[in-house]
């Protein structure tokens, strides 16, 4: 009966040190590697060129996705050569050269060791006529209904008025 109490202590000791050093290891910070470091330069210069880039005149939205070569040294393949697309969609009325010559102006200068990106401008959305009405700003085609909407308007609060008008002139004349 020891002898298997003795060894049931130091069987248990031992897992209680083997899951000690599990648990140390768990709560152990990762370590990024220089590609995981330069992905996520990438992607926050990405995200940063995409604001930018949604901010040009006539932009409605834009992508951007960046990859830069990193030569990781415990890495057996050679790097990938660094890379870049961008996507801007525009309105119809957009100046689509100068959102292209910009965009490239961009790209160069958040990330000027990409020799050639890949820069797509295209067409997304129809940009509306608008119109102003009085204090209003409407649709083109708007214009002509709410007019009418308006004068129809005008002149029930012009029929309602002399109704009123009317009424208190007879309430107000003596009867007789």
């Amino acid at each position: 009966m020891g002898t298997t109490f003795r060894r049931g202590c130091r069987s248990g000791a031992a897992l209680g040190i083997v899951l000690a050093l599990l648990g140390v290891a768990a709560c152990a910070p990762t370590v990024d590697g220089p590609a995981d470091h330069q992905r996520s330069i990438d992607h926050e210069d990405a995200d940063r060129l995409a604001a930018q880039l949604a901010a040009l005149p006539g932009a409605i939205g834009a992508h951007a996705t960046l990859h830069r070569s990193v030569r990781d040294p415990l890495a057996v393949t050679p790097p990938s050569p660094s890379s870049a697309a961008v996507l801007v969609v525009v309105d119809d009325r957009a100046d689509r050269p100068a959102v292209t010559r910009a965009a490239t102006a961009l790209t160069r200068a958040t990330a000027p060791e990409i020799a050639s990106p890949v820069i797509l401008v295209e067409v997304g959305a129809i940009r509306p006529t608008l119109a102003k009405v009085g204090p209003f700003t409407v649709l083109a085609a708007s214009r002509g209904p709410l007019r009418v909407a308006l004068a129809l308007a005008l002149a029930l609060v012009a029929a309602l008025a002399g109704w009123i008008a009317l009424r208190e002139r007879r309430r107000a004349t003596p009867a007789g």
